[in-house]
């Protein structure tokens, strides 16, 4: 898997683990952005995004994505 280079790169790929209840991958793509150059509010907010989803994609792995069998 390649690895996000933006933030909008980030958000699409965590959008798509999510849907495929990858929690690995999501917390995969929290440690890739640490450390990005962006303001701390900013990077705080967006580790707190991942670990929502990651949270999410663990709750939800029993259950599928009706927005990945459309």
């Amino acid at each position: 898997m390649n690895n996000p280079n933006t933030v909008t790169e980030l958000i699409a790929e965590a959008a798509n683990a999510l849907i495929r209840r990858d929690p690995h991958r999501l917390e995969e793509l929290e440690r890739i952005s640490r450390g990005w150059m962006q303001t701390h509010d900013e990077e705080l907010a967006q580790i707190i995004l991942l670990q929502a989803m990651t949270e999410a994609a663990d709750l939800l792995l029993d259950t599928p994505s009706e927005i990945e069998s459309a």
